[in-house]
């Protein structure tokens, strides 16, 4: 918003009249006509007789409406808003066409039809006011809606605006102001690609302060004014005072990364979503508001392993702060094929920390058991260790759920295991969800599972042997069910481009992003041991292979920001589309709570995404600037 003080009302009104002059000109050198929306009070005297009397503006290109009405009102009454701008300018200047609300219509007949019109084309200028108690047309704070659906409505009015048209000198008393007026919403007029704002006289005093330095709440309405980025305010020295920028220091203003409205945190730790788009161009300057992602196979992070043994609270809350840092707001710790006791042990660490962290509660939405039910064959097993692994043992799975406290949700086996299709029922009964993964699985027993209540294919396209039959195979079985989920790890080196075009295509809304991030995601390029004793190299590119295991993946070294950033760069995917994929779509699979949970972050050079803020109940958890 810009602001422009004067010292008299005549000043303002006439700088406020060559500034909207201008901009007509401006419009109308690029279009046929346009569409503008005027308010109707005393404050806008000065501004329309200044605008009337100046030379040279096509009015007869000009489409005027007017922005409320009182309900009810006589039509020669002459508080009435379309009167007084008939006075004022309707009637002074041959606009091309001319609009007025209809107050003696039915309402509900009168919004539709006066919605209609305005929605024919969008709205290139209006011209409003600020009332005294902050509200901009007819929303006043009790009914005022920034995320308002609709277009025009019938609203209420509250007691501060009515008593402000007596002060006014509209009605001579409270009793004669009627009660309910239609109105222009909120993002009917903030949708408009240029917007003067005249605000005069010591009584907008307060008002003015709040909506320029106050909170962006709908306690003053006209706060909102603050994020349009072709606002002209324009006021005399009466009305306006200098104040603190502290509210307007600790806002973040963005847009929503899939409706493209504004969207903004305020100072009081509120998320506000708007029905506001932002003007072209500023569009490209904000960042994006987006629903935080959702990892549901994390083995580890920057040097936490989530399957040793020793693992501690502590090291549990480093690694939600990691993982926060990337834009990963909910994340299931992902325990592989190991010793039975040090499993339990694990889980009864995530159990402690999830009961004396409240931020590791909030991001931790379950246990992913990859194992120990999985294939003991080469290529199946991938980097599990086989002499762990087990037949399906529903009393093994119950014993670990007791260990975590009801945190196990999720689960990775080979349904062609004896045994398996029990305990995929079982879980199913549970609330478990479960996934086919690490096995060499049939067709038929793939429709078994999926009938049995399996929902999943874990990384589809891994943890299978390098050579299968052309057809039929495990992959195109479980490509074809339409039952089956699929997650995918888009590091560049777990799949080949092709092969995710066709994943992509074929399972359309039912496949998501998963990371496989070992402790290794975050570290740097070296050799280290594992804790299954294995030692693995992790290359500067990102690469994690066995060191013996003849290029045998390792697991991942890279977070689930990185995928949705592979699937971008390599043009698989849009933003938005690869956004989806990361936590929506993840978090949809999962059940898990909805929460405003929200990443904000900007895109360097044409589309590399930068974290900047991470909003978790509320309460700012990550800042780029900390």
């Amino acid at each position: 918003m810009e602001v422009n003080v004067f010292d008299s009302r005549k000043e303002m009104g006439e700088a406020a009249a060559k500034a909207v002059a201008s901009k007509i000109l401006e419009l109308l050198s690029k279009k046929e006509s346009i569409r503008m929306v005027f308010a109707a009070a005393p404050s806008q005297n000065e501004f329309l007789e200044s605008l009337v009397n100046i030379k040279g503006i096509p009015w007869n290109r000009i489409i005027a409406f007017h922005m409320d009405e009182y309900l009810g009102l006589p039509k020669e009454h002459p508080a009435l808003f379309a009167n007084f701008l008939k006075n004022k300018i309707f009637d002074q200047i041959p606009f091309k066409e001319i609009h007025l609300i209809d107050g003696n219509n039915d309402p509900e007949e009168e919004c539709l039809r006066y919605s209609a019109i305005i929605e024919e084309s969008p709205v290139d200028m209006v011209c409003m006011g600020i009332g005294e108690n902050g509200h901009i047309a007819f929303n006043d704070p009790p009914v005022a809606a920034f995320d308002d659906p609709a277009t025009v409505k019938k609203v209420a009015l509250d007691a501060a605006c009515r008593q402000q048209q007596v002060n006014d000198g509209c009605f001579p008393n409270l009793e004669e102001v009627p009660n309910h007026a239609l109105t222009l919403t909120v993002p009917s007029l903030l949708n408009a690609s240029f917007i003067s704002c005249v605000v005069p006289d010591k009584n907008k005093k307060d008002a003015l302060q709040k909506s320029l330095y106050g909170i962006i709440e709908t306690q003053c309405p006209a706060s909102i004014l603050r994020i349009h980025g072709n606002c002209h305010l324009f006021t005399d020295k009466d009305a306006y005072t200098q104040a603190l920028r502290l509210h307007l220091e600790k806002e973040i203003i963005g847009k929503d990364l899939f409706t493209g409205y504004y969207t903004l945190f305020n100072s009081q730790n509120q998320l506000i979503e708007t029905r506001i788009k932002p003007i072209p161009n500023e569009s490209g300057a904000l960042p994006f508001f987006a629903p935080g992602l959702v990892d549901l196979q994390v083995n580890g992070v920057n040097g936490i392993d989530f399957n040793e043994e020793g693992i501690t609270v502590a090291e549990i809350l480093t690694a939600t702060q990691y993982l926060l840092g990337k834009g990963v707001i909910a994340f299931f710790p992902t325990l592989i094929t190991n010793d039975r006791n040090k499993i339990l042990q694990i889980l009864k660490t995530f159990r402690q920390a999830i009961s004396q962290h409240p931020l590791i509660a909030s991001c931790v939405g379950g246990i992913h058991l990859e194992g120990p039910f999985i294939s003991p064959l080469d290529g199946a097993r991938g980097a599990h260790d086989a002499k762990y692994i087990q037949t399906p043992n529903w009393k093994l799975i119950e014993e670990f759920q007791k260990a975590s406290g009801g945190l196990i949700k999720l689960i990775t086996l080979a349904p062609e295991l004896e045994g398996a299709m029990d305990l995929i029922k079982k879980c199913h009964e549970s609330g478990i969800k479960v996934a086919i993964g690490h096995s060499l699985a049939s067709s038929g027993e793939i429709t078994k599972a999926a009938e049995a209540g399996t929902s999943l294919s874990t990384h589809l396209g891994n943890a299978v042997p390098m050579v299968l039959p052309r057809h039929p195979n495990m992959l195109w079985d479980q490509l074809a069910h339409d039952g089956l989920y699929a997650s995918l790890i888009a590091d560049g080196f777990h799949l080949g481009e092709s092969f995710l075009k066709v994943v992509l295509k074929t399972k359309g809304e039912k496949v998501f992003l998963v990371s496989d991030s070992t402790m290794f995601c975050g570290m740097e390029a070296g050799e280290y041991s594992t804790h299954i004793g294995e030692q693995v190299i992790l290359e500067p590119n990102g690469k994690l292979a066995l060191k013996h295991g003849n290029g045998l993946l390792a697991g991942a070294s890279k977070c689930l920001l990185e995928g949705v950033q592979y699937l971008i760069d390599k043009k698989l995917k849009s933003l938005l589309d690869a956004w989806k994929m990361g936590s929506i779509i993840p978090k949809t699979f999962a059940d898990l709570e909805q929460r405003n949970d929200v990443v904000v972050f900007s895109l360097e050079g044409e589309s590399q995404i930068q974290v900047q803020n991470v909003i978790k109940d509320g309460i700012i958890v990550f800042s780029q600037q900390k």
